[in-house]
């Protein structure tokens, strides 16, 4: 069966139940944007299974817990099968998705638009910020503290902590093991922060005992990763996932994907290493996959501000990528 696999990135989310429907939506109608109905049916009447590989209550209690301003943005109640209940209203997505959807095609006209009539923040706090995480991030292995770095709260525990980390992995690698022993063909498509967990988890399927299982001849590989908004290719990034500390041939995912898909857009300024075939070049030489490529996209995702009410842009947005029509030719591709 074909299987749809989804990974969110960071920061504070909504419930698990509206951050798959709204994703799922968000897949659809950029299909048929991209004149694919046939696959978006598919989806919408399960031809195709969509799986949602979410950890949000996670990052919702660790970025509540420190900062007073974000735990009170969390006024709605996650799904039951979660211990941490406040989370971010969907509504506010809702309302942000039907002002993009508004718009035909996303190309780098329309992209323009949506920087005339909206605030644009990417050169201000979200760049900024991101330029100093990753700087952080550059000497992190040394520092490994907590308390001596400012990176964004949810991010930094990922990386220091064993239990924070292995929690979050394991809803993806559940999920992910279990769809490959049944013989599913997956399409896994990770977002942001998400695409660190998958990397690390690729990385613990090719070496760790536990997961001998995925090194066997007979083991079916993930067929398409595709990467949206990926940091990867930050230096400061490579020296804090699980394999920094491996040997030289130890290092890198091996048979566990058949080909990576990168798709960055336009002043993303997470995605701001915009070549995975270039930063992963030794997977492709070696030959630990098939392909890597990368492919550039606009996003147009843009919200009104809940403070001041202004429209802002922000081309990192993972409902953004997920909408535009390029985006859903490469799962179309995938589906065919």
């Amino acid at each position: 069966m074909k299987h749809l696999i989804l990974v969110h990135g960071r920061d504070i989310k909504p419930a698990g139940s509206a951050l798959a429907a709204l994703a799922r939506r968000a897949i659809v109608t950029g299909l048929q944007r991209a004149g694919r109905g046939d696959v978006a049916n598919d989806i919408q009447g399960g031809a195709i299974k969509f799986t949602s590989a979410y950890y949000g209550d996670v990052t919702n209690r660790i970025e509540a817990s420190y900062d007073t301003k974000t735990a009170a943005l969390l006024t709605a109640q996650n799904d039951p099968r979660y211990d941490y209940k406040p989370c971010f209203p969907a509504a506010a997505l809702d309302d942000a998705f039907d002002l993009t959807d508004a718009l035909r095609t996303f190309n780098k006209a329309s992209y323009r638009h949506v920087l005339d009539i909206a605030k644009d923040w990417r050169f201000l706090d979200e760049a900024i910020h991101a330029a100093s995480m990753f700087g952080e991030l550059f000497t992190f292995g040394l520092v490994n503290s907590l308390v001596e770095v400012s990176i964004k709260w949810d991010l930094a525990v990922y990386l220091t902590s064993q239990r924070v980390g292995s929690d979050i992995r394991a809803r993806l690698q559940d999920i992910l093991k279990q769809s490959l022993a049944d013989g599913d063909d997956v399409c896994l498509v990770t977002h942001s922060m998400g695409c660190m967990v998958a990397y690390d988890v690729f990385w613990k399927y090719s070496f760790r005992s536990e997961y001998e299982d995925r090194r066997d001849a007979a083991a079916i590989p993930v067929r398409l990763w595709l990467t949206l908004g990926c940091p990867l290719g930050e230096i400061g990034i490579q020296r804090n996932l699980l394999d920094a500390v491996a040997l030289e041939d130890e290092k890198y995912p091996r048979d566990q994907f058949v080909d990576w898909i990168n798709v960055h857009a336009e002043d993303d300024f997470i995605a701001h290493v915009q070549s995975m075939r270039s930063a992963f070049a030794a997977m492709r030489t070696k030959r630990y996959c098939r392909s890597i490529t990368d492919r550039k996209i606009y996003n147009c995702w843009h919200y009104r501000d809940a403070s001041g009410g202004q429209l802002v842009s922000n081309p990192h947005d993972l409902y953004g990528y997920l909408m535009n029509q390029d985006t859903a030719r490469i799962i179309a591709g995938w589906a065919e």
